[in-house]
């Protein structure tokens, strides 16, 4: 029985190799779409397949808003604990844990406007 050459298997591994590596880089998910994190973006994560190992890229002005990592409590009452994970940049790209994840903005009456939003696990 004939052995297949190192060159005929090449271009299988190749393929392999790069389905292997798209699939560990994950999606990224602009969040709030066009509009970027803004008031009124909470429920843009519904209905979104946001996976463990994708990237949320929150866009804004930066001095305008925030993004802060936060719990469920966090979440519901619009309140970040200390030392809650505060994110500035106006740029700010977060790669999704296994589990929930919520976000909101602290300044001040912006997360009751809307600006949080909450992604269930996976």
């Amino acid at each position: 029985m004939a052995r297949p050459s190192i060159g005929s298997a090449a271009p299988v591994l190749v393929l392999a190799w790069c389905c292997a590596a798209a699939t560990a880089r994950g999606t990224e998910w602009v969040v709030g779409g066009d509009k970027g994190w803004t008031f009124g973006v909470a429920g843009w994560e519904n209905h979104k397949p946001i996976q463990p190992g994708d990237k949320l890229v929150f866009k804004y002005q930066p001095g305008a808003h925030n993004v802060v990592e936060v719990d469920v409590a966090g979440y519901m009452e619009c309140k970040a604990p200390d030392g809650a994970r505060t994110h500035t940049t106006g740029n700010d790209t977060l790669e999704m844990p296994g589990g929930k994840a919520y976000f909101i903005c602290t300044f001040p009456g912006h997360c009751e406007k809307g600006m949080r939003i909450g992604i269930p696990p996976r």
